[in-house]
């Protein structure tokens, strides 16, 4: 009971960094193929809403493991 659930949690997270930097790595692959197919895709289809929010939804997931990475990095792991 001596650690608080913040740092158990920022150790399980940074015991798999090499995971989130594979994930990082996969997730830009996808959002510059994202960005591809939104110049194929015509704006006023359907398929161009799905891009849109693909594309919002990797940024999202790359911004968080980065800043996991960061604050991991920080912490000496």
């Amino acid at each position: 009971m001596g650690t608080s659930f913040r740092q158990a949690l920022g150790e399980e997270i940074c015991a798999h960094k090499p995971q989130l930097v594979l994930g990082v790595a996969v997730t830009v692959v996808l959002l510059v193929l994202s960005f591809v197919s939104l110049l194929v895709v015509g704006p006023s289809s359907p398929t161009y809403v799905i891009v849109v929010l693909n594309i919002v939804t990797l940024s999202c997931v790359v911004g968080v493991f980065s800043a996991a990475i960061v604050l991991c990095s920080r912490r000496g792991h």
